[in-house]
């Protein structure tokens, strides 16, 4: 049986946990405010500059086409000289831990699609230090990470998703990528996170619900140089969208796991306090019948 002193320094060692883990709960819920307002503001935009983009798909895609091969612009739409042995996976994790199961079902998605293109070149662009350390611990001969960016959260910036964007069309376009995968977390609300698995090269507008109408539009200087300008702005714009949903989803779990984990703490030393009384009623009671036995002992 634990003695008295021993229960104590549980009990203890308890409480100190418990108060750090209110404090990681108390810090994540007041950024997590602002990660909310910074995510909301970007979404209707992200969402307008793709509507504008599937705008124009139509009126790119009947464009005249080189000899051989495909125009830059048809790449972001159909993608026909990408080499369909070679993928781009795009990971965003946290950087740290204590957020519950969140990094681990983004984790276990990602095995998943490295398993489903085991025969192909995987190129991996890993956001966050959970992800870039699990896929680098793997060593698979055919995974290549060629962007890594750890240490950004809490903070995001535009300027984060700008060069995320930039590694991810430069990697699309030089290596003939036959398409780009992303796998996050998106925030659903503040109890629940939505695990996302898209395609994110080349473009997929089926999520875009609109009425579609007939346009006719006058371009200046011309339509191929007003996409050329567009779509490098759309697609920063929802790297941007993406990390700030991360970002969001992230505090959010980290602030349900720490209160969870807060009232376990006090639920342990609730019924350590309880074997605490228990211990020592018994020794009271030791000490009781100790000194009865010692004075008949006395008398007899």
């Amino acid at each position: 049986m634990e003695s008295l002193r021993d229960i104590r320094q549980n009990i203890k060692a308890i409480k100190s946990t418990q108060q750090i883990m209110q404090t990681m709960k108390m810090i994540s819920s007041a950024r997590i405010r602002r990660a909310q307002e910074a995510m909301e503001a970007a979404r209707p935009f992200a969402k307008k500059m793709l509507e504008m983009v599937d705008d124009l798909k139509q009126d790119i895609l009947a464009l005249p086409q080189p000899d051989e091969g495909e125009s830059w612009a048809g790449r972001f739409f159909v993608n026909k000289t990408g080499d369909p042995h070679k993928v781009g996976l795009l990971v965003i994790t946290g950087d740290k831990g204590l957020a519950g199961s969140f990094n681990a079902v983004i984790l276990r998605s990602a095995l998943q699609f490295l398993k489903e293109n085991k025969e192909k070149e995987i190129f991996v662009f890993a956001v966050g230090k959970k992800g870039r350390d699990f896929l680098a611990r793997l060593k698979m001969p055919n995974l290549h990470i060629v962007y890594e960016s750890v240490g950004i959260f809490p903070k995001v910036s535009y300027a984060h998703a700008e060069l995320l964007g930039q590694a991810v069309l430069k990697e699309f376009f030089e290596r003939k990528l036959s398409g780009v995968t992303l796998i996050y977390n998106d925030f659903k609300s503040l109890a629940s996170q939505n695990l996302v698995e898209e395609k994110l090269l080349p473009f997929d507008f089926d999520a875009i619900k609109k009425k579609k109408e007939e346009s006719d539009f006058l371009f200046e200087p011309g339509m191929v140089e007003i996409f050329q300008l567009l779509v490098p702005r759309l697609f920063k714009a929802n790297m941007y969208r993406f990390l700030l949903e991360s970002q969001a989803a992230n505090l959010a779990a980290t602030m349900n796991a720490m209160d969870a984990a807060s009232k376990n703490a006090g639920e342990l030393v609730t019924a350590l306090g309880v074997k605490l009384n228990k211990v020592r009623q018994a020794s009271i009671t030791n000490e009781i019948l100790d000194i009865v036995n010692g004075a008949e002992a006395l008398n007899s």
